[in-house]
């Protein structure tokens, strides 16, 4: 650190020079006396780290070794409490089991009664309902046989009565074909007349030509 001021009786006595001259010492010094005091601080600064490192690598081995103990000790009793653990869900879950095992065969045998029940009461429920729809079916068989006789029976009579009905009306075809026939007899005969009466006019007709040709032919 520089000195800055002197004071000023020092500074009449020694003189501007003399002044300078002790600032520089007293700088030389200071500088050498914090060179010193830096060292000696750094000496005891690397002895305090070594000590306290030292110190460290001790507590860390000890605090080390005490939980490698503690750890051992620790994963003994946790081995014994797991050990102690396991048995005991080992036997709780065998009696689980048992009670699982009893309760399941309960079960089932109350399933089973209860379908046995149920089939019986539904092969009941079948059995009647099969002799229900047995007479049922009987009962609608009976009066569809007696329906289907009842319209059979009215089929035949307007089968009978619509062939009363047809014969009637081919007779009446019949008789008209016969009156019609014997007109049609009638007219062709009167066609036939007609037809010899005109080809014997034809005939005399060409016959004249023939001999009005023959005759002025031969004059």
């Amino acid at each position: 650190m520089a000195i800055l001021t002197v004071p000023k009786v020092l500074r009449e006595k020694l003189g501007d020079e003399g002044v300078e001259a002790l600032i520089t010492l007293l700088n030389e010094a200071a500088h050498h006396e914090r060179n010193n005091l830096l060292g000696i601080l750094e000496e005891r600064f690397e002895r305090r780290v070594t000590d306290e490192g030292a110190r460290l690598d001790k507590r860390i081995a000890e605090e080390a070794t005490r939980l490698e103990v503690l750890l051992a000790e620790t994963e003994k009793r946790l081995d014994h409490r797991i050990a102690e653990e396991v048995a005991r869900l080992e036997v709780l879950l065998t009696e689980t089991e048992k009670r699982l095992d009893h309760r399941i065969t309960e079960e089932v045998a109350h399933l089973d009664k209860r379908i046995t029940e149920e089939a019986a009461r539904l092969d009941k429920r079948i059995t009647e309902e099969v002799v229900r729809l047995e007479a049922l079916l009987a009962e609608t068989e009976k009066r569809l046989d007696h329906r289907i006789t009842e319209e059979a029976a009215k089929l035949d009579n307007r089968i009978t009565e619509e062939g009363a009905g047809l014969r009637q009306q081919i007779a009446a075809v019949d008789n008209r074909i016969t009156s019609e026939m014997a007109r049609m007899g009638e007219r062709m005969a009167g066609m036939r007349a007609d037809l010899i009466r005109w080809m014997f006019i034809f005939w005399v007709g060409q016959l004249g030509t023939l001999i009005a040709i023959l005759f002025a032919f031969f004059r």
